[in-house]
């Protein structure tokens, strides 16, 4: 309830600007026809309008309104804090979320208005940088997240950053491009991760997940190729590649070919692109590698005694497992290995000394067997996982090349620079094979830490704590806005709560008026004496009063 709450107040904030933006589009264009609008807007480039009592150029104005709506539906930094509390709701939900559906519409809306924004050269800068800022952010973030979907969000929020320093340089082909792909392989990561907590009893935890490619295959297979398109594998000049290499690689090159704030966006992204793989190894790694870590788990415990006939609450374990998780992350407690779980005392027993079957088995299992998905979870990741594989090769030629892609776009209203798609293509050989170099490297580091040395995560957390923790605390921008919106909002409602509602319009409207009948009540109760007697005395002086008016002298 509390993330469903989140979204909808920060999407509101997003939704203000756009609509205040749409108000100035029908008053300066006197339509909101988006043809007409888009025919219009050149004409309009260097003109002024008033706002906020300055005077500002009329397009960068609209466009800045505008792109504050998309910060808000594309989760871009600011706007950012929504999405990943969103993958609360159930797997599939997140999957449609964070890949197809609403975080791509302010992507879409940018490149739906791109001849508008063109008209902008400070727009289009904001943009850029906004969306370069958002990519690394995200990034880094994802990089020490230790919840299985907490790491995809982030990594969701990180490539619409992707996507729209991509439109800020100018190459809307290529964020399309990646909007496109990043549907295919984020879905079947989060899918992918929906199955693997379904095998895992509703643990999110990754520490508490380890060797589960032979448990569970086909889950494992599946997610390892929406890792290989993520982080771009492929090899530059030739066309094997996995999907997000395509569309990845565009941007990057059309962002170092645009010069300017390209460049700076360009090198952002590619390291970037390091994190990226990363963290995304990181989670393959540590899920799918290395030994069994789920004897450790409290609430997959309770599902190897409910197995044993103790009857436990399985969900409201879970819950409490999960509860428990987020808590010590929120709050930036970091178990002495970052990466390990911490140990359980007495973790074969339960309180009535009865046999759990935590250490039933030699293999460290704990008498607990992850299960491979149904079929019916199963279909949807291999129908992605063609995406992921096929995606970018499939549509390169129609989405960035220069003549397949001037066709493709011409009847649309996007903004195609036949000239920027000609130098992305002829980029130095050193800008193709970056992000190739660093993906690798990020799979190296990965590699490293989660399966050679797995003293590395607990040495670099010992070593550099406050940075760990300062990331685990997603740079404490929710803290931040606690103290500066919602600490001082809270305040302000109680005072017109307490002090004006209550103080004020109830005690002197609907609860004074009720006071006084109640009080009214009370003396006219006091004289219903029911004595005959004190009836007969009110109307001898209800008599004498009357007499006594009538021949008072008038």
């Amino acid at each position: 309830m509390r993330a469903a709450i989140k979204a909808f107040v920060v999407n509101r904030v997003g939704d203000l600007g756009f609509m205040m933006g749409i108000f100035g589009i029908y008053l300066v264009f006197d339509t909101i026809d988006i043809p007409e609008i888009l025919a219009a807007a050149p004409a309009m480039a260097g003109s002024t309008i008033g706002f906020l009592g300055m005077r500002l150029d009329t397009m960068t104005v609209l466009c800045l309104l505008l792109f504050v709506g998309a910060m808000g539906k594309s989760a871009q930094l600011g706007l950012h804090t929504w999405l990943p509390d969103a993958m609360e709701g159930p797997t599939p939900v997140s999957a449609l979320i964070h890949a197809a559906t609403m975080v791509t519409a302010g992507v879409f809306m940018v490149c739906r208005l791109s001849p508008l924004f063109e008209t902008s050269h400070v727009a289009m800068s904001v943009v850029t940088i906004v969306g370069a800022a958002t990519c690394i952010f995200a990034a880094t973030i994802g990089t020490v997240q230790n919840d299985i979907k907490r790491v995809i969000a982030y990594s969701t929020c990180s490539q619409l950053g992707y996507m729209f320093f991509a439109a800020g340089v100018g190459a809307y082909s290529a964020a399309m491009f990646h909007l496109l792909t990043h549907a295919f392989f984020k879905a079947l990561l989060f899918l992918g991760a929906g199955s693997v907590i379904h095998a895992m009893h509703h643990e999110q935890d990754m520490r508490y997940y380890g060797g589960l490619r032979k448990s569970i295959p086909i889950t494992f297979w599946t997610m390892l190729l929406g890792t290989l398109a993520i982080t771009g594998v492929g090899i530059p000049g030739t066309v094997f590649g996995f999907a997000g290499f395509f569309s990845k690689d565009a941007i990057l090159e059309s962002a170092y070919a645009a010069g300017g704030h390209g460049t700076g966006a360009f090198f952002v992204g590619v390291f970037a692109a390091l994190l990226t793989s990363f963290y995304s190894w990181r989670l393959m790694f540590l899920t799918f590698w290395g030994k069994p870590r789920w004897i450790q788990s409290e609430h997959i415990q309770h599902a190897v005694h409910d197995a044993h006939g103790h009857g436990h609450d399985d969900h409201a374990h879970a819950d409490h497992a999960h509860d428990s998780h987020a808590h010590a992350q929120a709050h930036g407690h970091a178990t002495p290995d970052a990466d390990n779980p911490p140990a359980q005392e007495d973790a074969g027993h339960d309180p009535h000394g009865h046999e759990t079957g935590v250490h039933a088995l030699a293999d460290g299992t704990g008498g607990y067997h992850p299960h491979e998905s149904p079929l019916v979870m199963l279909i949807p990741l291999i129908v992605l996982s063609v995406g992921a594989v096929f995606g970018g090769l499939a549509f390169h030629h129609a989405f960035f090349d220069a003549e397949g892609g001037a066709h493709f776009w011409a009847a649309s209203t996007l903004f195609f620079n036949e000239h920027l798609v000609h130098a992305a293509h002829e980029v130095p050989k050193w800008v193709k094979w970056s992000p190739f170099a660093v993906m690798a490297t990020g799979l190296a580091i990965a590699w490293l830490a989660y399966i050679r040395h797995t003293d590395w995560p607990a040495r670099f957390t010992a070593q550099f704590g406050l940075l760990y923790t300062f990331l685990l605390n997603k740079w404490y921008i929710d803290e931040l806005y606690d103290l500066l919106f919602v600490r001082p909002a809270f305040w302000l409602g109680r005072i017109f709560w307490k002090g004006g509602d209550q103080g004020v319009i109830d005690r002197f409207g609907p609860n004074g008026a009720a006071a006084v009948v109640v009080a009214g009540g009370r003396v006219t109760r006091a004289l219903q004496s029911g004595y005959l007697y004190s009836y007969a005395l009110v109307m001898l002086i209800g008599l004498a009063a009357a007499v006594t008016w009538a021949i008072m002298p008038k």
